[in-house]
């Protein structure tokens, strides 16, 4: 059995040589034949153009002799005497030129080298040893796939490639098979294969020849397939980097922003406003998002461009070629947005954008400052010594976190904030006035008819609300609350100016012991608690209410407490913790709400939640706050104490007798709304105390990109220990019924010298 198993692959190669031989056999048969067919062809030729002669001569009166040769009277249908001219010469050179022993050799040894080339490639795996483990044809594909991976212009030249041999062989064949020349043969497969079909036509009558024609023709219709194909591929490529954002940004002076999060529609509003006074501006979007989603998110985002154009570009703001991409040297400010996931996280990967950016800017000399969001006030440090002088950082939470304490504890204030924030009303403006030095801050104040001055700028220190007799000196820069940076100039000082004395006006209440209520719960939560801490009087109460047992609530804070390095204990606050579900009325009215003198609703981290579950909470349990709360206050005679029991105490304060008004509007319920949208509800249920948390943050931002020193005045704004907003009644600094200018109210808060600003 072995012995026939080896013995089995001779009789097939032998049947292969015969069958080949046989096929050899056949076609050198037809090739005779079609020479056969060509002489009778040609002597068929011959003698029709005979006939024509001679009926030529019967027409010179040899009509007999042409008669007795058998030739008929009626020989209209015979070729003219010059169609005939040269026919047996030529017949005869066509024949020999046409199978000559030089083409018949051209024509046999083309065959044999594509047989060979078709069999070597049939067989290379026989032909060539295996190497490495792997086989001959192994090789040749991974090489082939190497080179179409690493040469852009693959397509193209593997096309070439085949185009040339198939012209060349196309041209071998033709030339073996006609009489035509071996230049002509070349160039009309040329003309076969891709730049005229219908040269097939205009071929030679011979059948070889139409074989070698059609075989072209077929093949140039292969050709032109790939390169139509290789064309469109290309073109697609082409628009589909055109709509990835692929393409590089060639604009300067523009706003650039990194990452795209919920911030990145409300700061593309804000900095369209500001831009509007410049005739409109370009802001540029760097995110790993696809840019068709960037625009369709920005089309159905509602507002006006006012001339400023958005390019959106999808990449990553780590990767230096990226921001390469996006013109990040040339920008006039960049702003980076916090990513997902931790605090931690987030900070890290804004701290390498930083670090990009540093580099780039390096190598470029750039003018342009960063802003940089942040997301834990612990990371903030560690970007400003990065990024030097040219970063200014945003910690989002601890910037709510003073805005809601700030918004809480005085009714109002929450809307002063949304209308100063922000391009659409007044907002800050610095600048140097030299016809201001030497001239004090109280006559600053009324210098101005169309911007309010609150402080000055004094080489990077911010003094908000100077002490009376502060004088401007040379290089500082007045700091006011302007519709515009050009709607506000120098004017002369009013010489009617009325200050009224101080027993004709109400004096301020001294400040009392405060009752927080905390709804929610949220990861820099023992922030807020130490800032609150920092502004209350001491003796004031602190209740956190969240859906998290009172253990963890207590763990979660001295956890936090001990990162911080603070004390466990607060100097003026006193924690009482209180756990239920913050859209339950009955775990709602278990607590004191008739003796809180301000409640703020945090957006509850404790579950996962996206912004619209957590403003669909935070509004459900402000509802049923106030529901509650008019409820108590009609039924109750007199306020009950924390625990339950008619009291006369100091905590049983008048803010809730009387009026059912007066005491909505003494305390505040302050709610933080993640959604913009969630905002006309808010409107609707008639309930004006809200923080707009992201809003005020994207309009924070926004405003910085403008103008860094806009940054200082915020944090001076902010800090317990600098100076605030806070809203007054008039009768406080001007008698009651008194008709006065503005002029003469800020000329009255100087004069009562305290640390205001209105």
């Amino acid at each position: 059995v072995a012995g026939r198993m080896l013995l089995r692959p001779q009789p097939n190669r032998a049947s292969r040589a015969l069958l080949g031989l046989r096929f050899l056999v056949v076609a050198v048969g037809l090739l005779k034949l079609q020479q056969l067919t060509r002489q009778n062809a040609a002597q068929g030729r011959t003698v029709a153009c005979l006939r024509a002669q001679l009926a030529d001569s019967a027409k010179l009166g040899a009509s007999r002799d042409v008669n007795a040769c058998g030739v008929p009277d009626d020989v209209t249908v015979a070729p003219t005497p010059e169609a005939c001219a040269g026919t047996d010469d030529a017949a005869v050179e066509d024949t020999d030129e046409a199978f000559t022993a030089p083409r018949l050799a051209t024509l046999a040894a083309t065959l044999v080298c594509v047989a060979a080339a078709a069999v070597a490639l049939r067989r290379i795996d026989d032909l060539l040893p295996a190497r490495d483990g792997h086989r001959a044809s192994e090789r040749l594909a991974y090489r082939i796939d190497c080179w179409f991976s690493s040469n852009p212009n693959a397509k193209i030249l593997a096309l070439l490639y085949v185009s040339i041999a198939m012209v060349l062989v196309g041209g071998l064949l033709l030339y073996g098979v006609s009489s035509t020349g071996f230049g002509e043969a070349v160039w009309e497969n040329v003309a076969l294969v891709g730049i005229d079909f219908t040269a097939a036509s205009a071929t030679e009558s011979s059948l070889s020849a139409r074989v070698v024609a059609v075989a072209s023709a077929l093949g140039g219709m292969f050709i032109t397939a790939l390169l139509l194909g290789i064309v469109s591929d290309a073109v697609g490529d082409y628009v589909d980097d055109l709509k990835k954002g692929r393409s590089d940004v060639l604009e300067t002076n523009h706003t650039l922003v990194l990452g795209w999060s919920d911030k990145t529609l409300p700061i593309v509003e804000q900095v369209s406003n500001a831009n509007e006074s410049e005739g409109g501006g370009v802001i540029v979007i760097l995110a790993e998002m696809e840019k068709e989603r960037q625009e369709e998110l920005i089309g159905e985002f509602e507002y006006e461009s006012l001339g400023t154009r958005v390019i959106c570009r999808e990449g990553n703001p780590l990767l230096v070629a990226d921001l390469k991409k996006v013109n990040a040297a040339g920008a006039r400010s960049t702003i980076i947005l916090a990513g997902e996931g931790t605090a931690d996280q987030a900070d890290a990967k804004s701290l390498r954008v930083v670090l990009s950016l540093v580099g780039l800017r390096a190598k470029c000399a750039s003018k342009g400052h960063i802003v940089c969001e942040m997301c834990d006030v612990d990371n903030e440090p560690l970007v400003k010594m990065v990024g030097g002088e040219a970063v200014e950082t945003i910690v989002a939470h601890d910037v709510i976190g003073r805005l809601m304490i700030q918004c809480a504890r005085q009714p109002g204030l929450a809307q002063v904030w949304n209308d100063v924030l922000g391009f659409e009303g007044c907002e800050f403006y610095c600048s140097e006035h030299p016809e201001l030095v030497g001239c004090s801050f109280d006559d600053v104040v009324l210098r101005f008819a169309d911007a309010a001055p609150l402080g000055l700028l004094r080489h990077k220190n911010v003094m908000i609300n100077p002490p009376r007799g502060e004088v401007v000196q040379r290089g500082d820069r007045i700091i006011v609350l302007a519709e515009d940076d050009d709607s506000y100039e120098v004017g002369p000082k009013p010489s009617d100016i009325i200050v009224e004395h101080e027993e004709d006006v109400h004096t301020p209440k001294t400040p009392r012991p405060e009752r927080v209520l905390f709804c929610g719960w949220r990861r820099d939560l023992d922030d807020v608690i130490q800032l609150l801490d920092d502004f209350v009087v001491a003796g004031s109460e602190l209740h956190l209410f969240s859906g998290l047992d009172v253990q963890e609530q207590k763990d979660r804070l001295a956890r936090a407490r001990d990162q911080r390095k603070r004390p466990p204990t607060l100097s003026k606050l006193k924690v009482v913790h209180a756990t239920g579900d913050l859209c339950s009325r009955r775990d709602l009215e278990r607590l004191p709400l008739e003796r809180f003198t301000s409640c703020i609703i945090l957006a509850d981290d404790a579950a996962e939640k996206n912004a619209t579950d957590k403003d669909s909470q935070a509004l459900a349990t402000l509802l049923l706050l106030r529901d509650i709360q008019n409820t108590r206050i009609r039924n109750a005679r007199e306020p009950l104490s924390p625990r339950g029991e008619e009291s006369k105490s100091p905590w049983a304060v008048a803010d809730w007798a009387g009026d059912l008004s007066q005491a909505k509007d003494r305390c505040v319920v302050l709610s933080e709304i993640l959604d913009a949208r969630t905002r006309a509800l808010i409107a609707d249920a008639g309930i004006s105390d809200y923080v707009l948390s992201n809003s005020m943050v994207s309009d924070a931002i926004a405003m910085v990109a403008e103008d860094r020193d806009v940054n200082r005045i915020l944090n001076s704004l902010f800090e317990e220990s600098g100076a605030e907003i806070y809203i007054r009644p008039a009768g406080h600094y001007i008698p009651d019924g008194a008709h006065l200018s503005f002029f003469d109210v800020a000329a009255a808060c100087r004069a009562r010298d305290e640390p205001e600003t209105l």
